[in-house]
């Protein structure tokens, strides 16, 4: 993982209400439908990028630690190179992907945009022919390639462990890993936020994952263990604060599937709502599997586990920029064919 002033960010993320991950909704357009997914359409024009620009302001006046651009898709923002950059100046940068536009112009553009992080989102092994999940490694592996070759940014995988994904989960884990890219597990939930699965086959993925694999990070390992078993534990969501969501209207938000609750646009968030926020219960916390919503949460819920899980991920290598690594002996590094 990339991480921009590092020493700077420390005491404000251990020590304030900063937000340690700012989420800017950039489209709500996508090119894909997953039917689990309900944040996305296939007609939104793009936000305007000076409005962008003014919610990234906003975003740097409460000192945000991270900006993610979210969609839809964020690679269909025309202007997404021109926004990493602007966003870059005072922040980490990030974006999350289905990674079907990225050519090698884009990666390029956001090679010299300063992109920091890329989070890849690619949830089976094989492609589901009902098209209810359509992220397939099979269908994104030449964009892992081209990743692996081109990207100067760090790149992880995301994968949802769902009824889906479950018989082929291991071998999912293992191709990916083979490019050297580090994965992070997301448990399937519904649309409001509450997850969805649980029991043995999927604990025993989950364990295997984080005891032989590379895990992006550790800091929700213990809760998401926990919802596998059924259990449903007691903690304090710090949405509004340590984690923020930012709708395609420029309105904060718990998370995207938490909509209406707050709705006070981020040109008028204030530090004094980031203290409210943060001492607030949601109500909405019980089976709650939004996984960065929990992992900011962390910091302020439980200081010593936090730098604990951040301590670990250090030692076991997840934490580390896997960007211009070398290719894996198994994939080829000649050009991707009729891309710009």
């Amino acid at each position: 993982m990339q991480v921009k002033n590092l020493l700077s960010a420390v005491p404000r993320i251990l020590f304030t209400n900063a937000p340690l991950d700012a989420q800017l909704i950039v489209t709500r357009r996508c090119n894909l439908s997953c039917g689990y997914c309900s944040e996305y359409d296939n007609f939104s024009e793009p936000v305007p990028a000076d409005m962008l620009k003014q919610r990234i302001d906003a975003l740097h006046s409460l000192h945000s630690a991270n900006i993610t651009m979210l969609g839809g898709e964020p690679l269909m923002h025309p202007d997404i190179a021109e926004l990493v950059a602007y966003a870059g100046r005072k922040s980490n940068t990030s974006v999350v992907t289905n990674g079907f536009l990225l050519r090698n112009g884009v990666i390029e553009s956001l090679n010299e945009a300063g992109l920091n992080n890329l989070t890849v989102s690619i949830d089976t092994l094989q492609a589901d022919p009902t098209r209810y999940i359509q992220k397939s490694l099979r269908s994104l592996r030449t964009r892992l390639e081209r990743l692996k070759r081109l990207a100067r940014f760090d790149v992880h995988v995301t994968a949802v462990l769902c009824e889906s994904s479950v018989d082929d989960f291991r071998q999912l884990v293992r191709e990916i890993e083979a490019f050297g890219f580090r994965m992070s597990i997301n448990l399937i939930h519904n649309a409001k936020g509450y997850v969805t699965i649980s029991g043995q086959p999927y604990l025993e993925l989950y364990e295997e994952f984080y005891r032989d694999g590379k895990p992006f990070t550790y800091l929700d390992y213990e809760y998401g263990k926990k919802l596998l078993q059924g259990e449903r534990p007691d903690w304090k969501c710090r949405a509004g604060a340590r984690y923020l969501y930012v709708d395609e209207f420029g309105n904060v938000q718990l998370c995207a599937s938490q909509l209406g609750r707050l709705g006070k646009s981020i040109d008028e968030y204030t530090a004094a709502d980031l203290s409210e926020q943060a001492r607030s219960h949601k109500d909405c916390e019980e089976g709650c599997s939004v996984g960065c919503a929990y992992r900011c949460s962390l910091v302020d819920n439980d200081k010593p586990q936090f730098v604990r899980a951040v301590l670990k991920g250090f030692v076991k290598g997840t934490l580390r920029d896997n960007s211009r690594r070398p290719l894996p002996a198994n994939v080829q590094a000649g050009p991707a064919l009729g891309d710009k």
